[in-house]
Formats: structure tokens, sequence, C-alpha cells
């Protein structure tokens, strides 16, 4: 009985030790932490664990108090709950990590953490019976996004039937549309053809006598000029501009089906029919406000560095350009041109993404969720060095899902201080984008150099799954200024159902342009591109790559398109013509272009290839592979059902909330090292009552 409680007391003393262990390494933990709670944080706190503050500005303020004396990462964590911006949260140089350490933003214990630009809409009224049209005030804001439970609303439309699109005119069949519009002001042509998605603004519409039963459809002088310079390059005929004639959208007498909505300004008005089974009384609805929730605002010499966002949600955000008096009018993957200069080239997001950067350094956007947003989901622009955009999930965006890098002349040939290079872009989950910008490719990346895009699931795209550099001139360089972009990788990606908008054309699954000197194209699958031109397109001035051990299936035309100066080898195509290499023939040495040994493969390589790209998720592939190795040397997969999967393709689920590494509380341990001691404890005294009494 005395060794039994002696072994007994030893115990008790081992746990208590490892619960004051516990205790002292979760105080530590915590030391240098700052905690907001957005529910029951108060800005007046301390930012401790017990006495968390509410706002990220806050926030932000106790960072740059504690950042000059870093001698360790320093945490910012979010309690679960709904952040509501008020304006986009800025970051400068006073808000990197010092002294070598970084500072992370994440979400506490997995909780779940939204970062949201958005109002929520109440009060909702019906209006007219018949159509079952509600509305509601929009609370003085401008806005083109309004999500209803967590879903993007369609802005009310009606399809057009053209007859002709002539200089500042369309005109169009007039059954099926009002015979007068309220506001014609707020009215908008959509229109689509080959590479171009773009939003005519319209000045006046009315009945015309040119056609029978016709309506005439006047857009303003600054969208016609803007979609002159536009369509430089794009020798679109009268027929092609016709049919490339849409919708007509956003007016009130063109509500006509559940899940469209309009806001009328003047009025300060939202008006809704809902869906089956939607409750107006008990509805979620969010008007779109904020352009940006997150910017990285570096400047030339002075980034913003060492910072690391990571287990959030960025949430219902919009994007106001469409309504600029010209309206809006893309070029190529929706990049934007400049009327004063056709070479002076800007993207769509450059305003317009949830989190947008320039100038920064070991930024680090890590196992967050991007979802309905009005614009992309991240943009990392000009200057962005030795950072990264992993294991995120991009769903259901109005414009493309990542970007990185810029498109100007000044990032063609740019100053080493304007490089962007040394980027990561991996194990991203992209689908369903590009929902309302359908020009818009799932990852952009501009002029880099080094830039890795690898491990990537990108599917149901309506335009092209991935797009690597910019420029159309076969010598990309000035003289006397070196050329220093390339060395790109484009691997182990798996791009499914993409070009799926049957308006748009001159896209891939993965696409090029320009030169990049010793970049390479290998392990990717490649499946399903629903429309013109190629699984792997190198457009124009494509060069200095090597592709190989890539698999494409079911392109609807040809699996690879064009390129110069390229190394091709050791590829296998299904169900898609032979490669178009009359239009351009080789250019140089016959030794600088090789072609063969493709569709000399087996099953099990096909098979391997295809297990093995996309995202990564019970583990990191072997030895990548060399361009020049052998079919059979690709990653191995640990699925044992290699071949046997239905979709090709096992990385469904690219996040594991669990298996994110970030710091727990202590609690539950606790309470699970004090219940073990407390039962301890009763049995300890059960023995020593028993033994006293047997002692009697």
């Amino acid at each position: 009985m005395k060794k039994f409680l002696k072994v007994l007391a030893c115990l008790m003393i081992m746990i208590s030790s490892v619960a004051t262990s516990i205790d002292l390494v979760s105080a530590q933990e915590y030391k240098s932490g700052i905690f907001v709670d957005a529910k029951n944080g108060d800005d007046n706190n301390s930012g401790t664990f017990d006495n968390p503050i509410q706002t990220l500005i806050k926030a932000q303020e106790l960072i740059r108090e504690k950042s000059n004396e870093m001698d360790e990462d320093l945490k910012v964590y979010l309690r679960g709950g709904t952040y509501l911006l008020d304006e986009t949260i800025t970051f400068t140089s006073a808000d990197s990590g010092k002294n070598g350490h970084n500072i992370i933003w994440s979400a506490f214990n997995n909780e779940e953490v939204i970062i949201s630009g958005g109002t929520s809409i109440v009060n909702w009224t019906k209006v007219d019976d018949e159509k079952n049209i509600w509305q509601a005030s929009a609370n003085g804001l401008e806005s083109r996004d309004l999500y209803v439970n967590g879903k993007r609303a369609t802005r009310a439309r009606s399809e057009l039937k053209a007859y002709e699109f002539t200089k500042k005119y369309i005109y169009v069949d007039a059954e099926g549309l009002p015979a007068s519009f309220s506001r014609p002001d707020d009215l908008e042509v959509v229109f689509a053809r080959k590479w171009k998605w773009c939003i005519e603004r319209v000045s006046s519409i009315g009945a015309n006598d040119d056609y029978e039963n016709c309506q005439r459809i006047k857009i303003t002088d600054e969208s016609y000029n803007s979609l002159k310079t536009n369509l430089t390059g794009a020798a679109i005929d009268a027929e092609g501009m016709r049919d490339g004639v849409r919708y007509l959208q956003n007016a009130y007498e063109l509500l006509d089906e559940p899940g469209e909505w309009y806001l009328n300004t003047e009025e300060d008005q939202i008006y809704y029919i809902p869906q089956e089974g939607q409750d107006m009384n008990n509805i979620d609805t969010v008007l779109g406000r904020l352009e940006n929730l997150v910017v990285f605002d570096g400047q030339l010499g002075d980034p913003v560095k060492n910072i690391t966002f990571t287990g959030l949600t960025f949430q219902y955000t919009t994007w106001l350009k469409p309504n600029w008096p010209d309206g809006l009018q893309t070029f190529q993957a929706s990049a934007i041109i400049n009327p004063e200069d056709v070479w002076d080239r800007e993207w769509i997001p450059s305003t317009g993404s949830a989190i947008y950067g320039k100038y920064v350094d070991n930024i680090n956007i890590v196992e967050n969720n991007f979802k309905e947003l009005g614009n992309a989901g991240v943009h990392l622009g000009r200057a962005t060095k030795n950072s990264s955009i992993t294991n995120n999930k991009f769903e259901n965006l109005a414009s493309g899902g990542l970007l990185l890098g810029d498109v100007t002349y000044q990032d063609h040939i740019p100053v080493l201080e304007d490089l962007t290079e040394n980027n990561k872009i991996t194990d991203n989950y992209i689908t369903n984008v590009g929902e309302t910008y359908r020009a818009c490719a799932g990852i952009l990346v501009g002029f880099t150099k080094g830039t890795t895009v690898e491990y990537n699931t990108v599917k149901n795209l309506p335009y092209t799954g991935i797009s690597v550099g910019w420029g159309w001139g076969y010598n990309d360089f000035d003289e006397g200024k070196e050329f220093m972009l390339g060395n790109n990788s484009i691997s182990y990606n798996y791009v499914e159902n993409v070009l799926t908008e049957p308006s748009l054309i001159d896209g891939g699954g993965i696409y090029t342009l320009g030169r990049q000197d010793d970049s390479i194209i290998t392990g990717n699958y490649i499946d399903g591109v629903c429309n013109e031109y190629g699984g792997i397109y190198l457009d124009e001035g494509s060069c200095g790559f090597t592709i190989t051990n890539n698999v494409l299936t079911n392109c609807v035309r040809n699996w690879l398109y064009k390129g110069d100066y390229n190394y091709i080898y050791d590829n296998y195509a299904t169900k898609a013509q032979e490669p178009d290499r009359d239009e351009r023939l080789p250019i140089g040495l016959e030794s600088q272009y090789r072609f063969e040994n493709n569709d000399m493969w087996d099953e099990t390589a096909v098979a391997t290839i295809k297990a093995a790209a996309g995202v990564r998720i019970k583990s990191e592939p072997e030895k990548p592979i060399e361009p020049d190795d052998p079919i059979v040397d690709v990653p191995e997969t640990n699925d044992p059902n290699l071949g046997n999967s239905t979709n090709g393709n096992v990385q469904e689920q690219p996040i594991n909330k669990d298996e994110k590494n970030i710091v727990k509380t202590s609690d539950d341990t606790l309470i699970e090292v004090y219940g073990i001691m407390t039962v301890i404890t009763v049995l300890g005294l059960l023995v020593l009552k028993k033994g006293k009494h047997m002692s009697r």
C-alpha cells in the first residue's frame, strides 16, 4: 500500500508539473501576441487573451508600437466572427516585421474569421405583388454586387438580338424589351467577342424604323472611343461586332426573373426578386461596398515586408470601374488599354482585388478563403519579391483568382528595384471565378523572373486557366538594357474545364506570352479546353520554354498551338488535333526548336501524371521531374487507387483547416490534464480510505 501511495504521489507531481509547464508555455506563447475579437472585444482593452481589442485598425496600431523591438515573430490572433471594415486597411513599411521577424495575422484556433467589405441590407418591403419585387434602402452606397444568402445575385438583364453594331449605335430586336425606361443612363450593354468582355454605357434608347420591330441603343461617346482603342489588334468585322452583343442590363424595367436585382442610386433603393424558398423577412443580404480589403502600399526603396495572412476568409467586395462614363473595355485577359498609349496596359484588378500590393517583400498569403468577391482575390503587383500565395481557395469571384506582377512597359524592361522576382504560387484551389468579368484568367502572371506556378487546381472557368507572361514581341529587349525576365516554372498543375464561355476564344489551359528564357512547362494535367485555341497555347513571342511530360485530354482544337524557339518533347494528348505549326514555322536553326516523341506513352505514365498534378493534400511528391528525364520518372503519388479515379484528380478539397499550423489555446489540454488529476486524486483518496479501514 505504501508503495502504491508513493507511485500515486509521483504521478500527481508529474501531472501537476506538466500542467504548470503548459500554463507557462501558453503564457509565453501569448505574451507577444495581440488578440482581436469582433464580438466581445473593446479597443480600450490591452489586446491580451483575456482583454481582446475589437478592430483590425487598433491591432495595426499596437503592432506598430511593438514591431521596432521584435526579437521573435509577432502574432495577431483573430477570434471567430465577422470583421466589417469601414475602410480599406492599408499597410505601409511601418507595419512590416522588423529585425528579420514576421508579423502573422491568423485565425485563432481554426475559428471562422470573415473579413468583410460589405454592408447588411435589412427591412425589405414588397412593392410589386405581380412580379414579387421587394425593395430596401441602399444606405447611400454605390455598388455593383449584391450577395443574398452568401451568393452573388444577378443584375437585372435581358438577352439581346442585334441587327447591327455600327459606330455609336446598336440596333436590336425590340421583342421582349420594355417600350421605355425611367433611367436610360443607368443601362449597360454587355459585349463579348474573341478575347474581350466589355460593358458599354448607354446614353439613350428608343424605337427606330431602320429595322422592323427595332430599338436603337446609343452608347456614350466615352464608351465608343474606349471601345475603338481596345479593338486594337483584333480584326473584328461588322458581323463579329453584331454577334458580340449579349445583354442589356441594369434597369428596374428589366426585373423579371427570380434572383435579379437593381440599384437605383437616385432613389437610394435596391430592388430584388427572391428565389423560390427565400423568405424576405428572414434573409441575409449584403451589398458590396469596398473595392479593396487589404492594401500593401510599399514604395520604391521602402517596401512592405515580412507579413503573413493565414486562416482568414475574405468576402463581399465590389468594383466600380464599369460605372465610369467609358464603362469597361478590356483587351487580352481583361487588361485595360490606356486610350492615350495603347502599349501602357493595366489590369482590371489594379484597383480591384480583395488583397492588393506593390513594392512588397516576403508577403505570404497562406491557407485563406476568397469567396463572393466583386473583383479578384489577390493581386501582388510591381516589385513583389520573395513572396508566396499558397494553399488558398478562390471560389465564386467576379474577376480572376490571383495575379502576380504587372504588365506596363516599365515592368517589361524593369530596373532592378521594379523587378517582380522569386515568388511562389502553389497549391491553390481555384474554381468558378470570372463570374462577371468573364475574360479573366484563373492565375495571371505578368512580367516576372523566377516565378513558380506549381501544384494548383484550376477548374470551371470561362476563359484561360493559367496565363504567364505578357507582350507580343519576338525581340523582347531594348538595346543597351539587360533582359531580366524568365526562369519561370509552370508545373504539376491540374487544369479542368476551361474556356467554357462560348463568346470567348484565343485562350488555353496554359497560355503564355512573350520571351521567358529558361522557363519550363512540365507535369501538368489539362482536361477539357472547351474553345479555341490550345491546351497549351504559346502565343505571340513565346520562347525560351522547355515543354515536356504534360498530359492533355479533351481539347476542342489543338493540344499545342504556336510557339518558336522552344523544346517540346515527351508529351501526351488525346482527343485533340495535332498541333498547328503551319501558321508560324520555327525560326532560326533547327537545333533551336525540338518537337518529337509526343503521344508515345503508356497508361501508367498518364495515370501517374494525372494523380500527381494539382493541389497536394497528403504529401509532397518526391523529386520533381527534370526537363530531360524519361517519362517514367514523374512524381510518385501516395494514392493507392492510382488510375481508378473517376475524375482523374483526387485533390477535391485542398484546404484541411484541422491540419493548419496555427497556435491553439491550451484550454482543452488543461481541462484534460486536470480531469485526469481529479480522477487520480479521487482514486487515491478511496485507496487511502480503504487502507485505513483495513488497518483497523
